[in-house]
């Protein structure tokens, strides 16, 4: 049987109980549209993932589910953590003045590191580990917490929201460049290869910086 992707549960989860198992169209079609999203976004190709991302929200939007629509966009803003780039709440933030659930607020503010105001209770377990190293700002207790990540796209989530706003290391770049590669991710694997060149050059390692650079150069003449 094929596995029950993550927000196709998140949909059947918030369904009443007794329904059918047969999801309603704009759910279908809004799970379709953000999966499109999330491959195209990961793979690079940005000029066909929004598309997507807004196909699936005016989908969601057809079922009047403000929950869902804000998974939609805490979905694309853990995208964006996990390439290392920054975005804009505004939309999410009137979606949930609507439909005030505070676990989704609590992910919002893990991912802006605005680590805080997270209600440890709240953030999904997978980041647990991750959130305690946060109060020592201690790599090495990241890099364990993180390893431990077992889903791949969390686990580059975490990398991603460590290397913006906390201090980082080497072993916590290679982790995300790892994760990355093995999946096939151009758009956060050269983001992280960029971080990792720059933290040799701070480091004074030339040769590692070059060896980084060059491969990445390499890598962008062969996309």
């Amino acid at each position: 049987m094929r596995k029950v992707p993550v927000l196709l549960m998140m949909v059947l989860l918030v369904s009443a109980c007794g329904q059918s198992a047969v999801l309603p169209d704009w759910q279908e079609n809004g799970y379709r549209h953000l999966e499109n999203y999330k491959t195209y976004f990961l793979s690079g190709r940005e000029d066909a993932s929004e598309p997507h991302f807004l196909k699936a929200v005016r989908e969601i939007a057809a079922g009047n589910d403000m929950n869902l629509l804000s998974l939609a966009y805490l979905t694309k803003f853990g995208l964006h953590a996990a390439a290392l780039e920054s975005f804009e709440t505004t939309e999410f933030a009137r979606l949930y003045r609507q439909d005030p659930l505070p676990a989704n607020m609590a992910y919002c503010h893990f991912l802006k590191g605005n680590f805080s105001a997270v209600d440890p209770g709240l953030l999904p377990a997978r980041y647990a580990d991750v959130l305690k190293a946060v109060s020592t700002k201690d790599p090495a207790l990241a890099v364990r917490a993180m390893t431990a990540i077992e889903d791949p796209l969390s686990r580059l989530i975490a990398c991603g929201v460590w290397v913006r706003y906390l201090p980082y290391d080497e072993q916590i770049l290679q982790i995300a460049v790892a994760t990355a590669s093995a999946n096939g991710w151009k758009r956060p694997l050269w983001a992280y290869l960029d971080r990792l060149q720059n933290y040799y050059e701070s480091n004074g390692d030339a040769v590692k910086a070059g060896r980084i650079r060059d491969r990445l150069l390499l890598l962008k003449k062969m996309n």
